[in-house]
């Protein structure tokens, strides 16, 4: 197959050199030219390497940030010919999508997707199609989906060596990584942010590294995908605030027959993630 992927930062430099090793042909597009001139002399990136490229490929993953997707897609709608897939990897979907839609030209399909892997550190430097090994595959199906986009998709997450595929709408996809995703980070950067001891960097175990470790954050990304997401997030940011809130008065009245309850609940509902 033959992909042109907008975009050669951490994640699309990585599905790039790990698609070219599973025999496509692979494009790219960056903003900065140092990472598409690198990504041709490792090889993983066509030689001939041209945006209108597009024309010819069979389907285009774009890799930027949402709003700079929905950008792209405006200024080079002219280069997409009929018979083309379109994705994204954008952590959040509903407002994305909806603008994508709305501006792609007739007889071309869009299906999103979300690869459920990253790391704290970003950019092409650190690309890693081994991250993808085992991870989460989200497919996000809209008004330009057809059948064969899922072929597609999973015809990818297979070579990259994705594990457990999921088929939502972008609405329960945002509800999704809302709590899986941005909660989780906004945690992490909370509970960072809320040390007030010089000491803590001394006194540190691995369960504040391992709660901690998504806090080394790329902020540019994730304020937009906060943003982008507001509702979902808010939502699930008052029910987590309600538990805890909960927690705290039993600990406060020591309750202890309840605290260790809700403990144990707690642990059983996180165990049964890990049955298959």
């Amino acid at each position: 197959m033959k992909i042109f992927i907008v975009g050669l930062g951490l994640i699309g430099a990585s599905y790039a050199e790990g698609l070219h090793k599973n025999g496509h042909i692979v494009y790219g597009y960056d903003q900065k030219q140092e990472n598409i001139k690198e990504a041709i002399e490792l090889g993983f990136i066509e030689k001939d390497n041209e945006l209108d490229k597009i024309s010819k490929v069979d389907l285009v993953i774009l890799s930027l940030y949402p709003k700079d997707n929905v950008a792209f897609i405006k200024e080079h709608k002219s280069l997409l010919t009929p018979g083309q897939m379109i994705t994204d990897v954008s952590g959040t979907k509903v407002w994305m999508m909806e603008e994508i839609e709305e501006i792609l030209p007739e007889k071309i399909s869009y299906t999103s997707h979300h690869p459920m892997a990253g790391k704290e550190t970003s950019g092409f430097q650190h690309r890693d199609y081994r991250m993808f090994r085992h991870a989460n595959f989200l497919i996000v199906t809209g008004k330009k989906s057809i059948k064969k986009d899922q072929e597609v998709l999973r015809l990818i997450a297979n070579n990259l060596k994705f594990g457990k595929i999921t088929v939502v709408d972008a609405k329960t996809h945002d509800e999704l990584i809302a709590f899986t995703s941005q909660l989780t980070h906004i945690l992490a950067i909370s509970l960072v942010q809320s040390d007030h001891l010089n000491e803590t960097k001394h006194a540190t175990g691995d369960s504040y590294r391992d709660l901690t470790r998504i806090a080394k954050i790329n902020e540019n990304m994730w304020t937009e995908l906060f943003l982008e997401n507001k509702d979902a997030l808010i939502k699930k940011l008052n029910d987590f605030i309600k538990e805890l809130k909960h927690v705290k008065e039993l600990i406060l009245v020591e309750d202890k027959e309840s605290l260790t309850t809700y403990l144990k609940e707690a642990k059983e509902k996180r165990k049964s993630f890990d049955v298959h």
